[in-house]
């Protein structure tokens, strides 16, 4: 809650403004420089963000490039079951990473954790926390706060995110996670090499789901695929062309 303010006694009007009021909440016993309460698409795509101390324009990098990079995307933890996620739960040094080095460190961002939401075993949104060195990395007592929350927020989440999009074209054709996965990432534009590195696989295997992908839609090449997929889904010509 930003100082001097006052809880609305009147619930949320909005899921805009639930986001909103919900990092105002976490706020309250959580120390950040800011926060970013986001949507997740059928695609795994983080959608819809709300933002807490953070000018908006600064997501236009991320949207652009960095989210091929990002180590807390939600493509990196839809298959598990995980709530909470730190820089220390990464398998690499986060301090190291381009992503890091190139993104989170010029807007002055050293710490991360991050609340993933579910609906109906499906990860349907998530809460980013974000810290500068002179604050320091989270305490035990704040991620123990984090993790009590989680059940309620996720709950309350659930309830009021907007009703979900009719069902994406590749849910017809039978892909597994990872072939949705590498179909998500060539909308964004993604080469084989840069797929590799988001999904942390070699590229003769990215060229194995490709060939899957092709023999399961009928599709025999990129260029079709993506024009099959920009043509049936509304949205995807704009994130295809960033």
């Amino acid at each position: 809650m930003h100082p001097g303010s006052t809880r609305s006694t009147v619930g949320p009007r909005s899921v805009t403004e639930f986001k909103a009021r919900t990092m105002d909440f976490l706020a309250e016993s959580v120390t950040a420089t800011g926060m970013v309460f986001y949507s997740v698409d059928a695609g795994l795509n983080a959608v819809d963000h709300v933002f807490r101390a953070i000018p908006p324009v600064r997501n236009v990098g991320y949207l652009s490039h960095f989210h091929r990079l990002d180590p807390f995307h939600p493509r990196r933890f839809a298959a598990s079951d995980t709530p909470l996620a730190t820089v220390f739960d990464l398998g690499e040094r986060f301090d190291a990473s381009d992503y890091y080095r190139h993104f989170m460190r010029p807007l002055g961002i050293r710490y991360e954790a991050e609340l993933y939401l579910r609906h109906e075993g499906r990860l349907v949104g998530g809460v980013s926390l974000l810290r500068d060195a002179h604050e320091g990395d989270f305490t035990a007592r704040e991620l123990r706060f984090l993790r009590k929350a989680h059940p309620y927020v996720e709950y309350a989440f659930g309830a009021w995110r907007q009703p979900a999009a009719d069902p994406a074209p590749e849910a017809a054709w039978e892909l597994t996670a990872r072939e949705v996965e590498v179909v998500t990432l060539l909308l964004d534009g993604a080469t084989n090499a840069e797929i590799g590195r988001v999904l942390s696989i070699g590229v003769p295997t990215v060229k194995s789901h490709l060939q899957h992908i092709f023999d399961k839609t009928g599709l025999r090449s990129r260029g079709r695929l993506l024009a099959h997929m920009l043509r049936d889904r509304p949205g995807t010509a704009d994130r295809a062309g960033r």
